[in-house]
């Protein structure tokens, strides 16, 4: 009797003292745990986004400042982007506007012919001239975005999966982790090999068009931009089917072992079993919190790495659109048919940024998806 009621005193000590003990570990562990992925994300985001995320007060593991996310000021923030990503291209839309419109006088003034001609070529010429440097730097603002996102996602990515594997879903983290350490090599292949040369292939082609008009190669950039988006569709509707059966199979799995744990934990340890199946929980619910503070902010840096190009693309492609509109106006097709072709490579570029962005936000968001 003396020994089965020591027996009973230790186990009642037990379980009044030793959860609150381990509450209070746990809680500083997930404290420790906090601190640390903060200080790792941060380090791998660029200074632009840190302080932009920084203004709207969103941090790594803070699920209270994705949640009070002003959206309002959040959309002021990027008209701002957008204004201020103007500047650029108008000056080079009216460097393009007074090209035309000496390129229209000139025309109006020299008879039909060779003339006409040879005052077409070096319109052609000069607008390319006033162009090359906007639009270099376009194409570098683009190739720096993408290598940006991927390096801040190699180091996103096992952190992600490690905060996903704490909270119970094993399975699930192995297949994000997979599926995105393959867009990142791709994006890594496609931004120091692929990307620029390709784009100034295309831009090439259609300077040599714009040049000589009776090579009948002007139609080469928009049938590549056409090709190059049902090409990145098809490889997204391919990715996006793929990562969500791997999800909904993975957190079925997941969900099937830690519903095995909690049962064995309740139903196999005396006395204390039923504390241990709650610990679990707790805990799995503390990471569960962390992993989607975490998740969320990779959401938003990467979008906001990739909106800054964006915002410059667009703004460029809407000059284009103007001075493309003004030559048509004054007759002048040979200027107007280039600025489309132009036009059509910015396309491309638009549709890779938008490509790769995507891949990383729809496997993330799908990952978050599935495990809530």
């Amino acid at each position: 009797m003396k020994k089965t009621a020591a027996i009973m005193i230790v186990a009642v000590m037990f379980l009044l003292f030793c959860p609150c003990v381990h509450a209070q570990q746990n809680s500083d562990d997930l404290d420790r745990l906090r601190q640390q992925i903060d200080s790792r994300l941060q380090n791998a985001a660029d200074s632009d986004t840190n302080y932009e995320l920084r203004e709207m007060g969103i941090t790594p593991t803070d699920e209270k400042g994705i949640a009070s996310l002003d959206i309002k000021g959040f959309f002021a923030m990027l008209w701002d982007k957008f204004l201020s990503s103007l500047s650029v291209p108008m000056v080079m839309l009216g460097r393009i506007l007074a090209v035309t419109l000496i390129y229209s006088a000139a025309e109006l003034l020299s008879s039909e012919g060779k003339l006409g001609e040879t005052f077409g070529t070096i319109s052609i010429i000069c607008v390319i001239t006033v162009m090359a440097e906007a639009v270099s730097s376009s194409f570098d603002a683009l190739r720096s975005s993408i290598e940006t996102i991927n390096e801040f996602m190699i180091a996103y990515i096992p952190i992600y999966s490690a905060v996903t594997t704490a909270g119970g879903h094993a399975a699930t983290a192995g297949a994000y982790s997979a599926s995105t350490v393959l867009i990142c090599e791709a994006a890594e292949m496609i931004a120091s090999q692929l990307l620029i040369p390709f784009l100034s292939a295309v831009t090439a082609i259609s300077v040599i068009s714009a040049i000589d008009p009776k090579l009948k190669i002007s139609s080469a950039a928009d049938s590549i931009r056409k090709l190059t988006t049902w090409l990145l569709a098809t490889v997204m509707l391919v990715f996006v089917g793929l990562m969500t059966i791997q999800g909904v199979t993975g957190s079925s799995a997941d969900s099937l072992v830690s519903k095995t744990l909690r049962f064995a934990a309740s139903s196999f340890i005396p006395v204390i079993g039923g504390s241990v199946s709650d610990a679990f929980l707790a805990v799995k619910s503390g990471m569960g919190v962390i992993k989607a503070a975490v998740g969320g902010f990779g959401l938003i840096a990467v979008f906001l790495i990739a909106v800054r190009p964006f915002m410059l693309l667009i703004s460029m492609k809407l000059t284009l659109w103007a001075g493309r509109i003004a030559n048509e106006m004054l007759g002048l097709t040979r200027a107007a048919g280039f600025l489309k072709s132009i036009d059509a490579v910015l396309s491309i570029g638009v549709s890779i940024l938008i490509a790769i962005t995507s891949a990383f936000l729809i496997a993330t968001a799908a990952v978050m998806s599935v495990m809530g």
